[in-house]
């Protein structure tokens, strides 16, 4: 017999976020570059899921759940700024499992994750 628990609540989800953004940004500084991607795709990832779940939308935290919220949120608020920031978060789950980014790419897509994760708990005040 599995016991399914209950989805962690919305709030749950942007105090992960927040506390994994501000930890990236610590790896980072320390030059942890592969730490600090998988935690700031972890920050995304958490963001997606908070606002998903205020929404009242199923996101499991999958691959493919997070899309699918993110496309529906850009979709429903006409920003397609949203999904393409998205991407740059993705940039880190690859990032973290291949370190192909160099010093400048982090910082670029790092400002454009990070603006991601920081937009989607502004919806959430």
């Amino acid at each position: 017999m599995t016991l399914k628990s209950a989805p962690i609540p919305a709030e749950n989800c942007a105090a992960i976020a927040r506390q994994q953004l501000a930890e990236s940004d610590r790896m980072l500084a320390a030059r942890d570059r592969r730490q600090a991607s998988a935690t700031l795709w972890n920050a995304a990832a958490q963001a997606v899921m908070a606002v998903a779940r205020q929404q009242g939308w199923p996101c499991d935290g999958s691959r493919r759940s997070l899309k699918t919220a993110v496309e529906r949120l850009a979709a429903e608020s006409k920003d397609e700024l949203i999904a393409l920031q998205y991407l740059y978060a993705e940039n880190f789950r690859d990032n973290a499992a291949l370190d192909f980014m160099d010093d400048r790419q982090l910082a670029y897509d790092g400002a454009r994750a990070r603006d991601f994760v920081r937009r989607l708990l502004a919806r959430l005040d």
